[in-house]
């Protein structure tokens, strides 16, 4: 968001895109698609049930998508061709018990609205959760409903739908003080991405006569690339 603010509370495990890269590529799609360091001398369960897990989720989003098209209009099959080389991400969280005071303006996770076309959570009923932007600038608590997943809109498809439907804007919340271990949260959030190539630009649905797309057209992982410059990832 253009602020400066003390890092986020929270440590992360993430696995970028399975796959190898179609033909040529460019340094930042081959980073993208570089294999991820498994440690496995450590926790040898832990590749195939994460990657398991991923592919499931890869499969709902896939699911949700086709709902989507038909909820905007489209053809159930229209974003299929955009998202079967998806360039998703999965990373799990967590966040801490506080041992600690936090720092003026320190969150478990700072606001902020997701990059690609939606991301799928599952998260933990602790203290200090996860909160969303309302239109009227306040934030609503968002519960953590047994055996329900959390369904955010990214950045991709605001720009899909020419702000329609908007992105996101969700954080992290600081448990109460005194809260104590029972405030230690974790989940896993899955971050779907059309392919590298896809073109995200206005949908003919979602443009009304006379009306302008609000975003020019731009590959998928170009744009993906500069959200993650824009912060503090490196590639």
């Amino acid at each position: 968001l253009g602020q400066e603010t003390p890092p986020d509370l929270k440590e992360s495990l993430a696995i970028g895109p399975r796959g190898l890269v179609p033909g040529p590529a460019t340094a930042a799609e081959e980073w993208a698609f570089s294999p991820t360091l498994w440690p496995d001398d450590v926790l040898p369960a832990l590749r195939p049930t994460w990657e398991a897990y991923f592919t499931a989720m890869g499969d709902l989003a896939a699911r949700l998508l086709r709902l989507a098209a038909v909820a905007l209009g489209l053809e159930a099959t229209h974003f299929d061709p955009l998202i079967d080389r998806h360039a998703s991400a999965m990373r799990a969280l967590n966040y801490p018990a506080l041992d600690g005071a936090a720092r003026p303006g320190q969150l478990r996770a700072g606001a902020h609205t997701d990059y690609g076309t939606l991301t799928i959570l599952a998260q933990q009923d602790r203290p200090g959760g996860l909160q969303v932007l309302r239109p009227d600038g306040s934030w609503a608590d968002v519960p953590a409903v047994p055996g329900a997943f959390v369904i955010n809109l990214g950045d991709a498809m605001a720009r899909w739908t020419n702000d329609r439907w908007v992105s996101t804007m969700h954080r992290v919340v600081l448990p109460p003080a005194d809260a104590g271990p029972a405030a230690r949260r974790q989940s896993i959030a899955f971050f779907h991405n059309a392919n590298w190539d896809a073109v995200i630009e206005c949908l003919p649905t979602c443009l009304d006569p006379g009306e302008t797309p609000r975003y020019p057209p731009v590959a998928a992982g170009p744009h993906l690339m500069s959200k993650f410059q824009s912060t503090v990832v490196p590639y």
